[in-house]
């Protein structure tokens, strides 16, 4: 198990320090004492029972850490059945490194949630952290210039080999990228949703909303966000567009605007069929 300086502390944040409502929060560093050039890792994991939809997380998570600074940041949610139960499981985890030696430190956060579909707030509160950093080595003066030498040396073999290399393809030119047309572009960005968002439909409605207000903007010049759903309708009409398939655009982006900021329960493979009924449609739109 990973150690902290905090001692018995750290092993309470590590099985599971806050409870509320069904919710819990713990915590973990993978290290207690680092080196200047080394990193450590600073995990916060979230779990309750039911679906992932039950708790909406309105503000991200903003640590104040002393001494440290986050190199890399991801997230991940999942969900299991275990005895026939729903659990899931949301992680933050947070790879930090040096700035300074001494005692790095992470301040107690406060996670801010709200139950759903009863909207019920409620507030989570991790414990304090620290990791003790080592100063940082010293460097032989007299062997780093030696190492700035090779280094410049090797800069000026690459540049000449670059600047022959150029010299020898010189005559060849790329092919020249073709523009796409703001209907193919949206017909390849929807495919892609479908391929990196397959098993989160909040995530894939997110970028069905952007990529269907830039192509009204590149299309039509029409900017969606501003406009309510008769005026929208109304300006695609104008456009040339049935009032039928006006009435389908709207229809796709209010629903995809509504399920960008509200949470979202989608049955299996709702995100795959409507990617193919957008596509099915966008692809044989006439324009």
């Amino acid at each position: 198990m990973a150690k902290s300086v905090l001692g018995p502390l750290f092993i309470i944040c590590f099985t599971g320090m806050a409870y509320a409502e069904g919710i819990s929060v713990s915590q973990s560093l993978d290290e207690d004492n680092i080196a200047f050039s080394d990193s450590v890792k600073f995990e916060i994991v979230l779990q309750w029972d039911g679906p992932q939809t039950a708790y909406f997380f309105d503000k991200p998570l903003n640590p104040q850490i002393e001494g440290l600074k986050v190199r890399r940041f991801a997230s991940s949610v999942g969900s299991d059945l275990t005895a026939g139960k729903e659990i899931t499981t949301k992680k933050f985890l947070y790879v930090l490194e040096p700035v300074t030696s001494g005692m790095g430190r992470i301040a107690p956060l406060e996670i801010s949630y709200f139950t759903w579909p009863d909207s019920l707030p409620g507030r989570l509160v991790t414990e304090a952290m620290a990791v003790t950093i080592a100063p940082p080595r010293t460097v032989d003066k007299a062997r780093q210039s030696f190492w700035w030498i090779w280094l410049v040396l090797i800069v000026a073999v690459v540049g000449s080999a670059i600047v022959i290399a150029i010299a020898i393809v010189r005559q060849k030119r790329r092919p020249v990228a073709v523009a796409k047309s703001p209907l193919e572009s949206l017909n390849d960005g929807l495919s892609e949703a479908v391929d990196l968002f397959g098993s989160d439909f909040k995530k894939f409605q997110t970028e069905v909303h952007r990529l269907l207000l830039d192509f009204l903007h590149r299309q039509f010049d029409i900017d969606g966000a501003d406009l309510s759903e008769d005026e929208l309708k109304q300006r695609l009409s104008a456009a040339g567009l049935e009032d039928s398939k006006a009435q389908a655009v709207c229809d796709w982006l209010i629903r995809a605007q509504r399920d960008k900021y509200s949470p979202v329960t989608a049955g299996p493979g709702e995100t795959v069929r409507l990617g193919s009924e957008l596509k099915d449609f966008f692809e044989k739109l006439e324009i």
